[in-house]
């Protein structure tokens, strides 16, 4: 079982673009078994924000979307003990909770936010996917095509 922290921004480009690549990598890991995501309890609080707010979507629109990924909630006492060294490979503060994650799961992180991420590629503490390289990567460790 491969387990994959999302970040917020691969939900909106997914919602955006519904022919991209996030919303194609999404419908496949729904119906795959073999991959399972993961996000902080910020996660959901940060989306219906976000959509609310840009969208117009009312909150049972937001819920009715997440609920089709089957993402598992880690709450902040679980990933508490991993803060402060996520705080030392991440700059941006509304990332380290993502961040955080990965490393209470020791599973990747999968966000479209190069520009914050970027740096994790020098850590060796997390890996980091973009789109194109969870696509290559599940290509060969699944039976994602």
């Amino acid at each position: 079982m491969i387990h994959l922290v999302i970040d917020t921004n691969i939900i909106y480009s997914a919602i955006y673009n519904k022919n991209g690549i996030e919303r194609q990598l999404l419908n496949c890991i729904i119906d795959n078994d073999e991959i399972q995501l993961f996000a902080p309890v910020i996660f959901w609080d940060e989306i219906l924000r976000n959509l609310s707010k840009k969208l117009n979507f009312q909150e049972e629109t937001v819920n009715s979307i997440l609920s089709q990924f089957d993402i598992i909630e880690i709450s902040p006492k679980q990933y508490e003990t991993k803060i402060v060294e996520a705080r030392s490979l991440i700059f941006h503060e509304n990332d380290i909770p993502f961040v955080a994650c990965a490393l209470f799961l020791n599973a990747p992180i999968w966000s479209g936010n190069e520009t914050h991420f970027k740096a994790l590629d020098k850590s060796k503490k997390v890996i980091w996917f973009n789109s194109k390289r969870l696509n290559d990567f599940l290509k060969k460790a699944t039976s994602i095509n």
